[in-house]
């Protein structure tokens, strides 16, 4: 820069934050890979079929970044996820808890590829499978996303 003032994150040291956000984004990544190559997940039903091969890999690198901020989010910041709730994100997925459970499993498989220790995979593990309720609300018989209606 002219006069040779330095930029604020220039100055800064790298902190535990962004090694972490790096980490995280590391998994996130793989993990979403892995989700397009699981034909459990792909194949599960037709609104998934669509998103996966159609809608998904264009979104692919936003929705690898708002998974990464969700993430981080959960562990204590210090990123914000402002994203769509988990429910109405996933709601016309009709995604059924079974899939779920196997989105779940896949995760598990991925922390064990980056050697996540088993404290840590389960603490993660256990805040993902809270939310199976939310992402799963849209494969029920008859189920209506009353939150759209506010």
């Amino acid at each position: 820069m002219a006069g040779g003032r330095k930029r604020s994150w220039q100055s800064r040291p790298c902190t535990n934050a962004w090694v972490e956000i790096f980490a995280i984004a590391a998994v996130v990544d793989h993990f979403s890979d892995q989700l397009l190559d699981n034909s459990k997940v792909v194949e599960a039903n037709p609104e998934l079929r669509e998103w996966d091969t159609v809608t998904y890999p264009g979104r692919l690198p936003g929705l690898k970044w708002l998974r990464t901020l969700w993430v981080a989010s959960l562990a204590g910041g210090p990123f914000q996820y402002t994203a769509s709730e988990l429910r109405d994100a996933h709601f016309d997925l009709k995604i059924a808890p079974e899939v779920f459970d196997e989105v779940h499993a896949e995760l598990g498989r991925t922390l064990d590829h980056f050697k996540v220790p088993e404290r840590e995979k389960g603490e993660v593990l256990a805040a993902f499978g809270g939310w199976k309720g939310e992402v799963t609300a849209g494969s029920s018989q008859g189920a209506v996303n009353w939150r759209r209606w506010r």
